[in-house]
């Protein structure tokens, strides 16, 4: 999908839908494709690959727009529904501002015979360095001439806390996967059951407690427009593998036949099958084991994960789902250690 900028809008344009966000108020409306030709001299700035949300880090900060610059290819399910993992995403802010430099892929339709500039060395990284440190001097100096008021400080320092860990979380953390055809949030066995309807959009049949970008999509869910369905995308976070396993009855089998793409026509002794594993982590009480513990009132148990393995072997599929989570009590432990034991908070 390309990101055009306008005078008063980012505009998001994925064929037969766009969806416009406005660099005033920070609000965010679907549209259709055809409606670019409305925005005063769109700019093309390249190419992203999807939306994870909006989120405001302070009261007094502008909306962020979230955005999917980088993907992974992870596999595909049932031979038709693709995953992919996100490598790297974008921050824009939504202000009258000029955006900084995204990093995302040129446009080859609006930026044909352009080429990125490549990274720059070593050396010429120790200059900018360098150079930076020089402005940084210069910019606190002047600061100290004429103090920012505590509130101003405080919030740029909260807004590129927020920033730095919205780029970790995502760039580094590696383990944020979306499918723009397959439920990834609901395990095969609960999309086999009668109440499942696969009639409805993605994000509607989407367990809620893997669904961990619905707040920053909460404004396009609420808005309840037919137009913002192509736009709310449900992420989960885990971990998502696929390998082929083959196996070799022939005589004249090798070990190293097993690294072969599955082939049934070459050889009919051969049983070839394709295993998955999908763990998605709630988004219920997430944290570090040593920190987040027990339940809460909701009965939302913390770092509950659960763990899918699928097999298919056309035209059979067997999944085999299991779950794991703190213990589902009201309980809690001084220190970080195992002694003292824990103490229970609450009462049956």
């Amino acid at each position: 999908m390309e990101l055009y900028q306008a005078s008063d809008h980012y505009i998001l344009v994925d064929g037969e839908h766009s969806l416009w966000c406005n660099r005033f108020n920070g609000s965010v409306k679907a549209g259709k494709g055809t409606d670019l030709c409305l925005a005063w001299n769109p700019i093309c700035l390249g190419l992203v690959y999807g939306v994870v949300g909006k989120i405001k880090p302070h009261p007094d900060s502008e909306n962020w727009l979230i955005l999917i610059r980088q993907t992974n290819f992870v596999g595909k399910f049932f031979d038709k529904h693709e995953v992919f993992k996100i490598e790297k995403i974008a921050v824009l802010p939504l202000s009258t501002s000029e955006p900084a430099d995204l990093d995302i892929d040129l446009c080859r339709k609006h930026h044909f015979g352009i080429k990125k500039p490549e990274r720059i060395t070593q050396a010429a990284q120790g200059q900018k360095r360098a150079l930076q440190k020089t402005l940084s001097s210069i910019k606190s100096a002047a600061e100290n001439v004429k103090p920012k008021k505590k509130e101003v400080k405080d919030k740029e320092k909260f807004e590129k806390k927020m920033l730095e860990e919205l780029l970790k979380m995502f760039n580094d953390g590696e383990g944020f996967y979306f499918c723009n055809t397959m439920d990834l949030t609901t395990n095969i066995q609960q999309q086999h059951q009668s109440c499942y309807d696969k009639s409805k959009p993605l994000w509607v049949r989407a367990d809620e407690r893997f669904f961990w970008n619905r707040h920053m999509l909460k404004e396009l869910i609420d808005s309840e427009d037919e137009l913002a369905q192509h736009w709310i995308q449900p992420i989960v976070h885990g971990y998502i593998q696929q390998e082929w396993c083959v196996m070799d009855f022939s005589e004249n089998h090798s070990p190293a036949d097993n690294s072969l793409t599955p082939d049934f026509s070459k050889n009919t002794d051969c049983l070839c099958f394709l295993i998955s594993l999908i763990s998605r982590r709630s988004r219920h009480r997430a944290g570090t084991r040593s920190k987040k513990r027990g339940l809460d009132e909701t009965g939302a148990c913390a770092n509950y994960v659960e763990t899918e393995q699928v097999i298919e072997y056309s035209p059979h599929v067997v999944s085999f789902v299991q779950v794991r989570g703190s213990a589902p009590m009201f309980w809690s432990q001084s220190g970080f250690k195992y002694r003292p034991p824990p103490v229970l908070d609450k009462g049956a």
